[in-house]
């Protein structure tokens, strides 16, 4: 009776160590994966920045087009 309690105790006792391991394992990954989350949030808002300028010289460029289609009309008498 005491062998099985003794069995039974180390079983346990190995069971917790496999948790606490695979406790701090996810717990690690799960650092990686924030760490990773904010990489990536940092170079999305830097490329939304990038994207913003772009789109305001797009922009830019369509209002000279357009005035340099006016003045060539203009110069055409249309």
């Amino acid at each position: 009776m005491l062998f099985e309690e003794t069995n039974k105790i180390k079983l346990l006792s190995q069971k917790v160590d496999e948790l606490l391991k695979n406790y701090k394992d996810l717990k690690e990954e799960s650092e990686k994966l924030k760490n990773e989350i904010a990489t990536l949030k940092a170079s999305n808002d830097a490329k939304d920045i990038h994207i913003k300028k772009l789109e305001e010289k797009v922009s830019i460029s369509d209002l000279e087009g357009d005035e340099i289609l006016s003045k060539i009309e203009e110069v055409l008498g249309r």
